[in-house]
């Protein structure tokens, strides 16, 4: 009981940090967790499944947590964090520096796909509609479908080299800011995915966060192209075929 009216563990009560919870944009009445707060571009706060903590790039320290499935059989199995409890307590556990690594990886990876996303998602139905005037019969293997891995995309191999090469060299142009593999201090601050190509110096010029907007747009294209595979997959139609797809190219 005397130890109620301690004032050392008092004076620590005190002064026990205040966390200001974040209402997220994603859904309304939902709780961003602690290491989302807005400070990056289109952060609506939206980790409901505590995913960044999958992430272990260079200088974050792998941690062990206490939760109540510890020990199952699925911790023997499974090579990753498999349950929500565990992954918000490895992310609790994260110090400051930590979740900026984690969150720069994690944003840098958002990027590359939402980028190849929007390429892809312009890419896919443009291909389909000008099969006709495309050289040697280009999707002729997968029945005028845009290659993927469920419809015959290893008919296109030699292709695929090439693109993994160009795909290759941007990697490369990364890497060392991903993993920390500086030969020589950085001269500039990191930031994921900026690979300082700009050439009309729109960024300056255009009123809006372009920042946000390439992610918004790069989500958005996510979920289309997505959505393209699985359609082809379950009804063996190209995209601009299908009865409601297809309303959106003038079919």
């Amino acid at each position: 009981m005397l130890s109620l009216f301690n004032p050392s563990v008092m004076l620590s009560i005190a002064r026990a940090p205040i966390v200001t919870m974040r209402e997220a944009a994603w859904k309304p009445g939902a709780v961003a967790p602690a290491y989302l707060d807005g400070s990056l571009p289109a952060d609506a706060g939206c980790d409901p499944l505590y995913l960044a903590a999958l992430a272990m790039p260079p200088g974050v320290k792998k941690a062990s947590v206490n939760y109540s499935c510890k020990g199952s059989i699925f911790d023997r199995i499974c090579p990753f964090p498999w349950t929500i409890e565990e992954r918000k307590g490895i992310m609790e556990q994260r110090t400051p520096e930590e979740i900026k690594l984690t969150l720069n990886y994690m944003r840098a990876a958002e990027l590359k796909h939402s980028r190849l996303a929007m390429l892809a998602v312009v890419g896919w139905p443009l291909a389909e509609m000008l099969q006709s005037s495309l050289p040697f019969g280009a999707l002729a293997f997968t029945d005028g479908r845009a290659p993927v891995l469920t419809n015959g995309l290893g008919a296109y191999t030699p292709f695929m080299l090439l693109v993994f090469g160009v795909a290759g060299f941007f990697e490369l142009q990364s890497v060392d800011d991903v993993y920390q593999t500086y030969l020589s201090p950085p001269t500039k601050k990191y930031v994921p995915g900026d690979f300082g190509f700009d050439p009309l110096g729109l960024e300056d010029k255009v009123p809006f966060d372009q920042r946000s907007n390439e992610i918004y747009n790069g989500r958005l294209a996510m979920l289309a192209i997505t959505g393209f595979a699985v359609q082809e997959a379950l009804w063996g139609r190209p995209v601009i075929d299908q009865p409601i797809s297809g309303f959106f190219f003038g079919r």
